[in-house]
């Protein structure tokens, strides 16, 4: 008789309770955070015929994502009807799906003891949100912004869905879920393409252990890899790029790779470090960083960045290296769940969820209501002098120590509004606002 695969439950105890927790601040911050940049550029008068032109447009001349800016032009251009409102709730139960997904996928992973108390597991929920929430080099524009939560958080969420079904051996689906395969692959380049690799390795795995092999998933999957990656627009957008060689881009990958790791990793490392060395008579340190198969995650974040290569540096925004953080907070949750919760690691981890939550609250609520009260300022600005008839002029805003209009630092996306009134991003803004042009002074 063939073993089966074993499967997690639904919840551990206390889950459920910790998810709720973080689905609370992350509906109010979803609430609170404004339309930036791209986001006024698609907040056209709503008309599907309008919306299926620019979509194929972007496919044929720009860009082969072609899902993620139909579902971002669905949501942006029905803000006036209460579309980002469904937008905050439903961007808030992708994440907290991801922190789902995450924690019993990586309890999988190490075969981690059973939790028997709420506590426990409400401990281990948050610290697997704080990780996804500060160890990539940016949130706020991954997570947060409405163009970039739904081109970098939600395929992140598919596609780990999708591998957390492959390293569970769950890979039969219904017709639904494989189209849904399918969309989730046309969304970003490099995860999608990572998939499918991992895909082809699990078929050639299944077929030397003669147990099914899931063509159908590697098909529809493959399928959505090939529809993104083969989009014309894609040839013509890295044309207007400037040239990249090979060793500039291996430059640019290797200077990326090295700011995944920055400060904001040290209290998780320090947690779970003391809890290793807690447990170190029931499980050697060196046993423990294997963690069972959990060197995959660190494995595929290597492999993630590496197919970076394939697009010039000047594509390689901070936002590109989201995945990959996902992939290493996995890691470190794997670690997490190997630390035994006797008594002394219970109160470490208790004052650590407590210490790192109120520090989190400090850090990002004055944040997002700083950011919040700019954009507020500025509308309110804008629709008093368009009513007066009078050209809009902004104050300069500029964020960071260097007084940036472009500010992009894990829970901040600032775009501010820059004193050239024929600027793109600027020009959306005004075209949103109704106004002829807008400009900040200098």
């Amino acid at each position: 008789m063939k073993p089966q695969p074993r499967i997690a439950p639904p919840f551990v105890p206390g889950e459920r309770a910790g998810l709720a927790l973080c689905s609370v601040f992350l509906l109010w911050a979803n609430l609170v955070t404004p339309l930036w940049a791209d986001d006024y550029c698609r907040t056209m008068p709503p008309h599907i015929g309008t919306i299926l032109r620019t979509v194929w447009g972007n496919y044929n001349f720009w860009t082969g994502r072609w899902f993620t800016t139909l579902i971002t032009f669905l949501f942006l251009d029905l803000h006036h009807y209460g579309s980002l409102v469904v937008f905050a709730v439903v961007n808030t139960a992708v994440f907290a799906f991801v922190v789902h997904v995450v924690m019993h996928m990586c309890r999988d992973a190490v075969n981690a003891a059973p939790v028997t108390r709420r506590a426990d597991g409400l401990a281990q929920c948050l610290l697997v949100f704080l990780m996804l929430w500060w160890l990539p080099r940016t949130i706020g524009e991954v997570a947060l912004w409405k163009t970039g939560a739904i081109g970098y958080l939600w395929p992140v969420a598919g596609e780990i869905w999708v591998l957390a079904r492959i390293l569970t051996q769950r890979t039969r689906m219904n017709m639904a879920q494989y189209v849904a395969v399918f969309l989730i692959a046309t969304f970003l380049e490099p995860l999608s393409v990572l998939l499918t690799l991992v895909l082809m390795g699990a078929c050639v795995l299944a077929w030397k252990r003669m147990r099914p092999v899931p063509w159908a998933l590697l098909c529809s999957h493959g399928a959505g890899t090939m529809v993104l990656g083969l989009a014309p627009g894609n040839y013509v957008r890295m044309r207007t790029l400037p040239p990249s060689p090979l060793p500039d881009r291996l430059d640019g990958l290797l200077g990326n790779m090295g700011s995944l790791f920055d400060p904001y990793w040290l209290p998780f490392v320090l947690v779970i470090g003391v809890g290793l060395f807690l447990g170190r008579r029931q499980i050697s340190v060196s046993h423990a960083l294997r963690a069972g198969h959990a060197w995959v995650f660190a494995a595929l974040a290597v492999v993630y960045m590496s197919l970076l290569l394939m697009f010039p540096r000047a594509a390689m925004a901070a936002r590109v290296s989201f995945p990959a953080s996902v992939l290493l907070a996995c890691y470190l949750s794997c670690l997490l769940f190997q630390c035994p919760l006797d008594r002394t690691f219970r109160a470490v981890l208790a004052t650590a969820c407590v210490g790192l939550t109120a520090m989190h609250l400090a850090i990002v609520i004055p944040d997002l209501t700083r950011l919040a009260r700019i954009s507020h300022d500025w509308v309110t600005s804008t629709r008093a002098q368009v009513a007066q008839n009078q050209p809009v002029v902004l104050p300069r805003v500029t964020m960071g120590p260097r007084h940036k209009l472009l500010y992009v630092r894990k829970d901040i996306i600032f775009v501010g509004i820059n004193p050239d009134p024929h600027s793109m991003l600027t020009a959306c803004f005004a075209q949103a606002m109704g106004a002829s042009s807008v400009r900040s002074a200098p």
